[in-house]
């Protein structure tokens, strides 16, 4: 297995999302635009959280790449909540209300006094980011009609998603290694279980008012387009979904197939997207 933090880099980036600010971000599509918006909304207080899990186990693992990894990590992490703070504020001035999404979140994470439940939930989340990072950069049409600034950040933010994805669960090997092999496959699954549910039924409680803001109105017409870009076209379900299931393979931990070739192809991407950002206009 590599180690944790063999491809973390750093990059200390601005996208201005709220200089930005579309409700249509996704080629005009506000719908569209509101199914990622619905996850995006509730990045930084999920980042935070992140951070505070990981760095609690900081002093007590002994593998000094492990550490790196961390402190790789929690540097990624910290320019993304930046950059998803940025998003928010977008959203504020577009009429969505991201203070009180953030709010409940917080109430449905574990506190400060249950760090391995906090570690559980936090590989959980960080799949289904790691999930997503992997459909936005094997299909990169997906955003292709995307507001520049908002293709930019989601280019960047899939490419550290993966780059950083062996850390949490580097540190979970090291915090469960007494436990028996069923118990921390159960846990992991169980934890999964758990945030699968509680994101899904807030993201789509994020979308209904979001909807409602954006003057669509929330009746079986909206939701059957939500279900046709889920299920049908681009069907971001079924690209989604494979990736999110080989969470629950016994045995899943450090390492994932395709990661170097997806990080390769996602610098790639994002050292072109970035070299157009600095062509005079």
């Amino acid at each position: 297995m590599p180690h944790p933090s063999a491809d973390i880099i750093p990059r200390d980036l601005r996208f201005e999302i709220e200089r930005h600010a579309d409700a249509g971000w996704m080629g005009g599509d506000v719908l569209h635009s509101i199914l990622i918006d619905s996850f995006a909304v509730m990045l930084p207080v999920g980042e935070r959280f992140f951070i505070r899990s990981l760095r609690h186990y900081e002093a007590r693992i002994p593998d000094a790449f492990i550490k790196l990894g961390i402190q790789g990590y929690a540097s990624q992490e910290a320019f993304h909540t930046r950059e998803h703070e940025s998003y928010n504020r977008g959203m504020r001035a577009l009429g969505y209300d991201p203070d009180s999404i953030n709010e409940r979140l917080r109430r449905l994470l574990p506190g400060s006094g249950k760090p391995f439940q906090s570690l559980l939930i936090t590989c959980a989340i960080e799949h289904l980011t790691y999930s997503l990072s992997c459909v936005i950069l094997n299909n990169p049409r997906l955003m292709a009609e995307a507001i520049p600034a908002y293709r930019d950040l989601w280019t960047w933010h899939a490419l550290e998603e993966i780059e950083h994805a062996n850390v949490a669960l580097a540190v979970l090997e090291e915090a469960d290694r007494n436990l028996p092999a069923w118990k921390r496959y159960l846990g992991r699954c169980i934890a999964m279980n758990i945030v699968v549910v509680k994101f899904a039924r807030e993201a789509l409680r994020n979308a209904h008012a979001m909807k409602r803001v954006a003057g669509i109105r929330p009746g079986w017409k909206s939701w059957s387009r939500f279900a046709w870009l889920m299920f049908g076209k681009p069907g971001w379900f079924w690209r989604y979904a494979l990736i999110l299931l080989a969470y629950y393979r016994p045995g899943y931990g450090r390492g994932h197939s395709g990661d170097n070739r997806l990080i390769a192809t996602g610098r790639a991407r994002l050292a072109e997207l970035l070299a157009q950002r600095q062509q005079p206009a």
